[in-house]
């Protein structure tokens, strides 16, 4: 409304100094309408420049944050990074299992800050969005026409994850992936058995020495039991290896 406040000023001051033929008359109501269109320029350039009758307002969304890779064994974020300097990341994200196509943090670092923290629980995704609104339906009827209600200033996103995640670079996890691809299996399957037999033999002589009346079926439980640990925590070093050589 302001627009046609600023037109209607300028029409009427125009029309007053040329078809009011009474001096008197045309210089009031020039000075008015003069008046009226310099304060119409005044709000508008305020609205526009220091957001005049708006206010800002923040929304706070929470979602699920699945990971990015197909692999079950790995939680993956990944991030890419833009610009010269290289210090600005673009993060790739699914918030849904069934989800085909990744979704990416805004690359603009003026509108989009991201940050990383870790956390005890489930892995999920915060974002805290800042926009500009008009403070009531009084300044929306004289603004509400240029078109800048709701605007952005910046999306504030934390991707809060366990230690089950680890974050890549999108060349990182394409070499985590060949090198995984590369991996000798006969070799890595000779380790595990290897480390799991040395630790079950531990587990079990140090809980017969505990207990030497330990019965057969309690060494038997005990040794499935520390076997499947032993396997679990295995196959995460040997993850956690690959993920350091990737990372070089």
């Amino acid at each position: 409304m302001i627009i046609f406040s600023l037109i209607i000023c300028a029409i009427l001051l125009f029309a007053s100094m040329i078809s009011i033929d009474k001096a008197f008359l045309r210089n009031i109501l020039s000075i008015v309408f003069a008046l009226g269109l310099i304060i119409s320029m005044i709000f508008m350039i305020e609205n526009d420049r220091h957001h005049f009758g708006m206010h800002k307002v923040e929304t706070v969304k929470s979602s699920k944050l699945v990971s990015a890779a197909s692999s079950k064994q790995i939680n993956l974020l990944l991030y890419q990074t833009v610009g010269t300097s290289g210090k600005e990341k673009v993060y790739i994200y699914k918030s849904k299992s069934n989800q085909k196509k990744a979704t990416t943090t805004n690359p603009d670092p003026a509108k989009t800050q991201n940050k990383i923290k870790k956390t005890a629980g489930t892995a999920k995704l915060v974002t805290k969005t800042l926009r500009w609104e008009y403070k009531n339906k009084f300044y929306k009827f004289w603004f509400g026409i240029s078109g800048n209600d709701h605007k952005l200033i910046r999306h504030y996103n934390t991707f809060k994850i366990n230690d089950n995640w680890v974050v890549l670079s999108t060349q990182q996890a394409k070499k985590l992936q060949k090198l995984a691809k590369n991996e000798d299996q006969t070799k890595v399957q000779a380790q595990a058995k290897e480390y799991v037999e040395t630790q079950v033999k531990e587990k079990l002589t140090a809980a017969m020495t505990k207990n030497p009346t330990m019965s057969a079926q309690e060494q038997q439980a005990l040794t499935a039991k520390a076997s499947l640990q032993a396997q679990k925590d295995f196959k995460k070093q040997a993850l956690q290896e690959l993920i350091n050589e990737a990372k070089k």
